[in-house]
C-alpha cells in the first residue's frame, strides 16, 4: 500500500508531536523515556551538532555522511556522523525512534556516534538526565535517495510576452521572438524551462485575463518542455508577500493559477517560485495545500552585512545551514527550502558564466541541484535594462552542465526534484 505525501508528514508530525516510539524501541519504553517530552528549544549545553534537523542529505554529499552500508535484507543504508555536546559528566543514550541504539564515545563534553538510515527522514534521538532532570532532543536528517546531478531552468516575471502575443494576434505563440528564442534553448539543448507569471504588466496596461484561451493547445503540446506558474499579481511593489496575510496570498495565487490554467492547460505548473523569494511562516501551509514541494532561497550568514531578503522568514540558523548545504526541511508543511543559485543570467556576463558555475558545482553540499535563472524583461529591447546576448548566456550555461552530466529537470517532479 502506498502513502500519500499528506499522509506521510502528517505521520511524521503527529509522532513527533506526542513524543511517542514504535513498538522496536521496548527497552526505552520500560526505562520511562517514552513518555518524557522532546526538548522544544535544546540548549547549548545539550545539543546536536549534526545532522541538522531536517537537513537534506545524500550518498555524495560529504559531512555527515560516512558511506552506504548494505544490510542483511539487501537495503541500502546511509551510514552517517551524529554527533552533539553535553556538560561535563554526562554520557548520552542516543537511539533512532524505532528502537536502534547507537553506539556513542565521549570525549571533553563531545559525543559521537554512527547511525544507519533506512528512510527518507530518521528521528534520532538522545537522551540524558542533567541537573536531575531527565531531557530528550532529536534530529531528522532527511535522505535524498538516488540523488544525481541536475539542474532547473525558471525565468522570473512575466507579462510582457502575453501582452505581446495577445495584442498582435500571432498565429503561434512561438511568433513572439522571446518565446521562439526559448523555444531554441529547448530544441538546441533540451532543456525544460518554468515561466513565473504575473496577473499584469508593472503598468497595468494588461492582465491575464485579457489574454485569449486560442493558444491553450500549443501550450499543452509543449508542456513537456515549457511551463507556467505564480509568481506575483504584479512586480510592484517590492517584496509583495513580505508581510502577507494568507488570505491575500491565497487569493492572488488562486486568481493567476487560475487565469493559467485557462490559458496552458496542462502546461500550469505549481513549481514555482514566489517574486522576491519571501512569504511569512503562516502562508508556508497555503503554497503546500497548492501542490507547491520546493522553494528556492538563499543561505545567510549571521554577520552578512548585506539586506537580509528573500530569505522566506526563515530562522538565522537554518539560513546560516543552506549557505553551506543544499536544502531544509519544514516538516510542518512538508516544503523544502533549497539553496540552488548560480546567479541569474542577466547579472553575470558572458565570459564569467563558466567561472560562476565552476564555483559551485566544485562544492559537494551543494552541487547536485542547480538553478539556472533570469527574469522575463531583459529579453526586450524597449526595457531600459535590455541585455541583448542573453540567449547566449544561457546557451553557456547550459552548454556547460550538460557537458559535465547534469539532466534537467522539473522541480515539482518526484522528491527533491526528481531525486529520493
Amino acid at each position: 500500500m502506498r502513502t500519500s505525501r499528506r499522509e506521510f508528514l502528517g505521520t511524521l508530525a503527529v509522532g513527533a508531536a506526542a513524543g511517542v516510539l514504535e513498538s522496536g524501541c521496548r527497552s526505552a519504553c520500560l526505562s520511562g523515556w517514552c513518555a518524557d517530552p522532546i526538548d522544544p528549544a535544546p540548549s547549548k549545553d545539550f545539543c546536536f551538532t549534526g545532522p541538522f534537523d531536517g537537513g537534506i542529505i545524500h550518498e555524495q554529499c560529504g559531512t555527515p555522511v560516512l558511506g552506504i552500508e548494505t544490510g542483511s535484507d539487501g537495503a541500502r543504508m546511509l551510514k552517517i556522523e551524529v554527533s552533539g555536546v553535553v556538560p561535563p559528566g554526562v554520557k548520552p543514550e542516543l537511539f533512532t525512534a524505532d528502537g536502534r541504539a547507537i553506539p556513542v564515545t565521549l570525549q571533553n563534553g563531545v559525543f559521537r556516534g554512527a547511525a544507519l538510515l533506512r528512510d527518507r527522514v530518521t528521528e534520532i534521538r538522545a537522551r540524558a538526565v542533567i541537573g536531575g532532570k531527565r531531557r530528550v532532543i532529536r534530529t531528522r536528517p532527511v535522505w535524498v535517495k538516488n540523488s544525481t546531478p541536475r539542474f532547473r531552468c525558471y525565468i522570473d516575471d512575466h507579462s510582457f510576452s502575453f501582452r505581446d502575443i495577445a495584442r498582435q494576434r500571432y498565429k503561434s505563440i512561438f511568433d513572439c521572438f522571446y518565446l521562439g528564442k526559448l523555444r531554441d534553448l529547448n530544441r538546441n539543448f533540451g532543456v525544460k524551462i518554468n515561466l513565473n507569471c504575473f496577473n499584469t504588466t508593472p503598468e497595468r496596461d494588461f492582465s491575464l485575463s485579457m489574454f485569449p484561451d486560442t493558444y491553450k493547445s500549443e501550450f499543452e503540446d509543449n508542456a513537456h518542455w515549457l511551463r507556467l506558474a505564480f509568481h506575483s499579481e504584479n512586480e510592484f511593489p517590492d517584496i509583495p508577500y513580505l508581510n502577507a496575510t494568507p488570505e491575500k496570498l491565497a487569493a492572488d495565487f488562486d486568481l493567476v493559477a487560475g487565469e493559467l490554467k485557462r490559458i496552458a492547460g496542462s502546461a500550469y505548473t505549481a513549481g514555482l517560485q514566489i517574486h522576491w523569494a519571501d512569504v511569512p511562516p503562516d502562508c508556508y501551509q497555503v503554497l503546500a495545500d497548492r501542490g507547491v514541494k520546493m522553494l528556492p532561497t538563499r543561505g545567510r550568514k549571521p554577520d552578512a552585512k548585506e539586506r537580509k531578503i528573500c530569505d522566506y522568514h526563515l530562522p538565522d540558523a537554518i539560513l546560516e545551514y543552506l549557505c553551506d548545504h543544499q536544502g531544509w526541511m519544514h516538516f510542518e508543511s512538508g516544503l523544502i527550502f533549497y539553496s540552488a543559485a548560480t546567479g541569474t543570467r542577466e547579472s553575470i556576463p558572458l565570459d564569467k558564466t563558466v567561472p560562476s558555475l565552476l564555483e559551485r558545482i566544485q562544492n559537494p553540499a551543494k552541487n547536485h541541484l542547480l538553478n539556472i535563472a533570469g527574469h522575463e524583461q531583459y529579453w526586450w529591447p524597449f526595457y531600459k535594462n535590455f541585455v541583448p546576448n542573453l540567449y547566449e548566456r544561457y546557451a553557456a550555461a547550459f552548454r556547460f552542465v550538460l557537458d559535465r552530466g547534469y539532466r534537467p529537470i522539473w522541480i515539482e517532479d518526484g522528491f527533491f526534484g526528481g531525486a529520493g
